[in-house]
């Protein structure tokens, strides 16, 4: 009685734990906290930003986002991927300089001469060093015939690639009524731009050079990209910094769009609409904020330890143990702010295929999911699995099946048969003895 007693509390706590929470899921979801505010760039002076972790698919910092800009000196990144994907397979060939492919450039060029033969190779060099107006108008000649074609294909793309808030009206980014963009449509010209590599390390090369042609010596075209070039010193060169553009215009201000990362985790950053203050150019200052914030901020996080166990599940037909430990099959790790304390964050769970198990039990069994949420939304799970194994026990087994042929309809059936031929005997013997009392009764009365 005392063993019976036992097991089914042993069973009823097993129970229990696989029911409750554990410490760590919080009644009430948390959201996962930010960084500390005081560590997030002040974002007075410029007009939007955005930071994108590119490995995770995720923005990890937005400021005015989805307000509309004019695109600027971010339009060249348009220009380069539709031109790339046209010219990809014609780089060495050649294009000469007509008078009305560059009469409609102004602001940055390379000063191609009328006449000039130039590779479409050297027309790159061009645009992402030097942000070369002439090279971008060249380049649209080239792809497309001419400007109107090549703009038609830019928008296709900016289409294609789900920036449903930008339009082009020219491949150079100078100022042009109804041209328009967001920080966050930025942000997915520059990764089509960061994923060919031909185009990223021009970008960020300090300088190109472009050889001799039929009217011009040797160019060394420097970048103007300061983030990327220590030609002239600004103070703003950031080496972590790989590479894309930088530029302005008077009436939309200052613009970046930069690559940065480590060997793990890499980022696109965009500023739009910066101002100048204090002498100082904010696009590149706030770029390289931004970037200290991002890569010291956010990282790999365990939240689940492959060694952590998580609960007990009953097991039956087993003399060894009457229940098994349950732990995560591997560990789990998620990209998160580095500052999130996973107790109080983050909300850990789990469900069970089964209320218990049968032995035999094998170490490493799935038997559920554990889970990692925030807020009620999904983040990450691994399988639940049972840490050791349980042998089968034959002779309980052999009582099973005495205990479940006797509650089976057969046996219920022939116990009750039994019982009604036993009855029915007793009935029969008793109407007998009755009979043959009476007989012996009558008998005796006639003999006297």
């Amino acid at each position: 009685m005392k063993k019976t007693v036992c097991k089914a509390a042993v069973l009823l706590l097993a129970a229990l734990l696989c029911i409750l929470p554990l410490g760590a899921a919080a009644e009430n979801d948390a959201p996962v906290k930010n960084i500390a505010e005081d560590s997030v760039p002040d974002a007075s002076g410029i007009g939007a930003a955005a930071v994108y972790n590119i490995e995770n698919e995720t923005f990890v910092y937005e400021h005015n986002a989805d307000a509309v800009f004019a695109p600027a000196s971010l339009v060249k990144l348009m220009t380069a991927v539709c031109a790339y994907e046209a010219l990809c397979d014609r780089l060495d060939e050649t294009l000469t300089v007509e008078y009305g492919m560059i009469s409609a450039a102004s602001g940055n060029q390379v000063g191609y001469y009328v006449g000039e033969t130039v590779t479409l190779r050297d027309l790159f060099g061009g645009l992402l060093t030097r942000g070369a107006n002439d090279s971008a108008y060249l380049l649209a000649y080239a792809a497309a015939g001419g400007t109107d074609a090549f703009v038609a294909r830019m928008n296709e793309k900016a289409a294609a690639l789900g920036m449903s808030a930008t339009t082009y009206k020219n491949p150079t980014g100078m100022t042009a009524e109804g041209a328009a963009t967001t920080a966050r449509d930025a942000v997915r010209v520059a990764q089509a731009f960061n994923e060919i590599d031909f185009l990223t390390s021009i970008s960020g090369s300090v300088q190109y050079e472009m050889p001799a042609t039929n009217k011009s010596p040797v160019r060394i075209i420097y970048n103007r990209n300061a983030l990327a070039s220590r030609v002239s010193e600004t103070g703003y060169f950031d080496s972590r910094v790989t590479g894309l553009n930088a530029g302005s215009t008077t009436e939309a201000g200052y613009y970046a769009a930069s690559a940065v990362g480590s060997e793990t985790l890499h980022y696109l950053i965009v500023v739009l609409g910066a101002e100048e203050r204090d002498g100082k150019n904010l696009a590149y200052t706030f770029t390289s904020k931004l970037a200290t914030y991002a890569m010291s901020g956010f990282g790999y996080v365990e939240v689940i330890k492959a060694s952590g166990a998580v609960c007990e599940i009953p097991v039956e037909l087993s003399s060894t143990a009457d229940y098994v430990t349950l732990v995560p099959a591997s560990s789990l790790t998620l990209y998160l702010p580095l500052s999130t304390d996973i107790s109080t964050e983050l909300t850990l769970s789990y469900r069970l295929e089964h209320e218990s198990l049968e032995a035999p039990v094998e170490e490493g069994e799935v038997v559920g999911v554990y889970s990692v949420s925030k807020g009620g939304e999904l983040l990450g799970s691994v399988d639940l699995v049972t840490k050791n194994s349980l042998p089968r026990s034959e002779f309980l087994v052999v009582l099973r099946a005495i205990e479940n042929f006797t509650k089976s309809v057969f046996f219920l059936g022939t116990l009750a048969a039994a019982a009604v031929l036993t009855i029915l005997y007793f009935v029969i013997c008793a109407i007998r003895r009755r009979r043959g009392g009476r007989r012996t009764s009558q008998h005796r009365y006639r003999a006297r």
